[in-house]
């Protein structure tokens, strides 16, 4: 167990350090592509449910209790695409 958990870590912060290297690129005129927010979003959206599923224990819970803390995740991760 230790040891998923531990790749499941080492997958996190692999993820974060894409994120924190996509969203540290240079822009154009002070302007972000659009691909390049959405692909930040994706990345958190993807980190989000591997939290769920694997330290909070919802992989294994009742669908009711995945099914509402996956759609927290998709209203919070909806909520601030309407910001993009």
């Amino acid at each position: 167990m230790t040891y998923r958990l531990t790749l499941t870590w080492l997958g996190l912060l692999a993820l974060t350090l894409i994120g924190w290297w996509l969203g540290h690129q240079p822009a154009t005129n002070e302007v972000q592509p659009a691909w390049l927010l959405w692909a930040v979003l994706l990345l958190s959206a993807i980190k989000g449910q591997w939290v769920i599923d694997q330290f909070m224990g919802m992989k294994t819970a009742p669908l009711v209790f995945r099914l509402a803390v996956s759609g927290w995740l998709l209203v919070v991760l909806c909520a601030i695409a309407l910001f993009l």
